[in-house]
């Protein structure tokens, strides 16, 4: 099944030498009407908008692997423009009522989860596998929690917690694995 929802489509794109960094820039301008669509729409909107975005995440990396155009370059384009969608993401709960804190603590948890990975990498540290939580589990939490808040929003906060929990126990097993690694 996920086979056919994303392997078709980056085929017939590969094909018709659509390029990956196309894909990854249509996430993000998708994901750049998130908050405008929580704002005048609604939080549903917005999480199927949210959704699409996220399709392009996993679309572009697949049409790369297919098209043998994968680049550090696309790889660094990609990882930049997930962390401007995250924020814009997390942007959204503000336009449903939710504390400026949460969204702020929420951002930072994302960023950090993104960081302890990129600079274990970068000391050559494998990270792969490591942590409770990565980004499409995240960006699963996001759009139950901002299509929740249209039907309750102390379940959308009770999400965010969630999240945000698990986010920070992602970050500290990162952390003891990097230390455990290189001492």
């Amino acid at each position: 099944m996920a086979k056919k929802f994303v392997g078709l489509p980056a085929k017939a794109l590969a094909s018709a030498n659509v390029h990956p960094n196309v894909l990854t820039i249509t996430g993000l301008i998708l994901s750049l009407f998130v908050p405008l669509s929580t704002y005048y729409f609604g939080p549903i909107i917005a999480s199927i908008l949210i959704l699409a975005s996220a399709y392009f995440d996993v679309l572009d990396g697949e049409v790369a692997r297919i098209s043998g155009k994968k680049s550090l370059f696309g790889a660094f384009l990609d990882s930049t423009m997930d962390r401007i969608e995250d924020a814009l993401y997390s942007i959204s709960f503000i336009f449903v009522g939710l504390s400026p804190f949460i969204v702020i603590v929420l951002i930072i948890s994302s960023y950090l989860i993104s960081y302890t990975r990129a600079r274990a990498e970068a000391l050559g540290v494998k990270m792969e596998g490591i942590g409770v939580i990565e980004r499409a589990e995240r960006i699963i939490l996001i759009i139950v929690a901002l299509a929740t808040s249209s039907i309750n929003i102390y379940i959308s906060i009770l999400i965010l917690i969630l999240l945000i929990g698990l986010s920070i126990v992602t970050i500290i097993q990162r952390i003891v694995h990097v230390y455990k690694t290189l001492r």
